[in-house]
């Protein structure tokens, strides 16, 4: 029959079994999320923020290895190069993420944090070596830089939810940092032995809530830039490359939806056309051509508002949705981009040349769609180009405004 101290060695053996490979767990999760995010990088460039989660990742997996195979006791000298590693963690982290929603970093106030907080470490260490005391110090240091980064991400009302989940996120972890040592003890208490620390509550709190952090803190990093690019790519596939406002599917999709939400609400829809633009092309080439149709594409939203819609929906044809305006408002708009572009869509022309544009407006019947919408638009358009060219044309009473003499 075996002993109780065989039973208890037994069960001994057991728990730092089971530590070691919760222990092991991290540095393996920090190197696999090292592995998505650098290739996303590689192949996103632009978006300058992920290389400091990429590091962030690796110097977590180093802070974790240097805790699997030296624990933090009193032999090793590894305490002030974990904490090195386990702060520049959290800068790094909390860098990215501020970059990413162009938020401003206190970098005084982050450097004086990691300062004091690698004086305490070492002076504990060195000078008046307490294992106690040295967590306390180290937790309250990155307790503080995820509380600072977190108040500077806190969401608006109308952020995304990946954003309000960064900002739990860090708030959580700066809560559970604080309050984690207190499974040790209190600054001061007597030094603890190497063995009696690493079967602790604390070393096992520490080492699952590393796990949980760094799976989270990850797969949400990776939600947050597939999100992005995602939605790069719905963009690209609405918004015109040239000119860069709505095409012709990204216009339909968005006036579509405008008027199935506007409820009672006038809407306008405004349709125009560079008058012999094809002559442009021809005599002065595409590129003039370009120019001009980025000209008229500037005046048409310049003049707007946010919530009306602008898109290109032909070669040279644009059409611009007016949500909320009369009609007299929607003659007015028109009118006035027909005379700036007169003045100055010529600019982008060699010579003297004088470039002009026709614009036709239908208002909104309820219960109509937007391809009938646009049918009714369109034939006054052709009945500007038929009267002469440079000028606006509307529906009710026969209206049509020609360009001043």
């Amino acid at each position: 029959m075996p002993s109780i101290r065989g039973t208890t060695k037994g069960f001994h053996s057991m728990s730092m079994s089971g530590n070691q490979l919760i222990a092991f767990l991290s540095p393996t999760i920090g190197l696999i999320f090292t592995a998505f995010l650098l290739p996303l990088w590689l192949n996103n460039r632009s978006r300058s923020y992920i290389p400091y989660f990429v590091v962030a990742f690796v110097l977590y997996t180093l802070a974790t290895s240097s805790q699997l195979f030296l624990v933090p006791g009193d032999t090793g000298r590894t305490a002030p190069i974990t904490s090195i590693f386990y702060l520049s963690c959290i800068v790094l982290l909390t860098e990215g993420c501020l970059k990413r929603r162009n938020r401003d970093t206190s970098y005084r106030l982050t450097a004086a944090i990691c300062g004091v907080s690698l004086i305490g470490v070492c002076y504990y260490y060195f000078a008046d070596r307490n294992l106690i005391t040295r967590i306390y110090i180290l937790s309250v240091g990155c307790g503080l830089l995820f509380a600072i980064a977190a108040y500077r991400l806190r969401p608006s009302r109308d952020s995304c939810l990946v954003d309000k989940a960064i900002f739990w996120i860090f708030l959580l972890m700066s809560a559970q940092i604080f309050l984690r040592p207190l499974l040790i003890g209190r600054p001061g208490d007597a030094n603890i032995d190497p063995d009696a620390f690493r079967t602790s509550p604390f070393w096992l709190a520490l080492q699952f809530s590393l796990v949980v952090s760094a799976v989270v803190m990850g797969l949400t990093l990776l939600g947050a830039i597939f999100t992005e690019i995602t939605a790069d790519l719905k963009q690209q596939s609405t918004i015109d490359a040239l000119t860069c406002v709505y095409n012709r599917r990204g216009f339909d999709e968005e006036a579509s939806r405008a008027i199935k939400t506007g409820g009672s609400n006038p809407i306008s829809l405004v349709v125009c056309d560079i008058d012999h633009f094809k002559a442009i092309n021809d005599t002065q080439g595409h590129p003039r051509g370009d120019r001009v149709l980025k000209e008229l594409a500037l005046l048409l939203s310049a003049q707007t508002r946010e919530s009306d819609l602008v898109g290109r929906i032909g070669g040279e044809e644009f059409a611009v949705l007016l949500r909320g305006c009369t009609p007299q408002e929607a003659v007015s708009y028109s009118e006035r981009v027909r005379g700036l572009f007169e003045e100055t869509g010529s600019s982008a022309l060699r010579g003297s040349s004088t470039i002009t544009a026709s614009f036709g407006i239908a208002d909104h019947i309820s219960g109509e769609t937007l391809r009938e919408l646009m049918s009714r638009a369109d034939q006054q358009l052709y009945a500007a180009k038929r009267s002469g060219r440079n000028r606006v044309c509307a529906e009710g009473n026969g209206i049509e405004y020609r360009a001043s003499a």
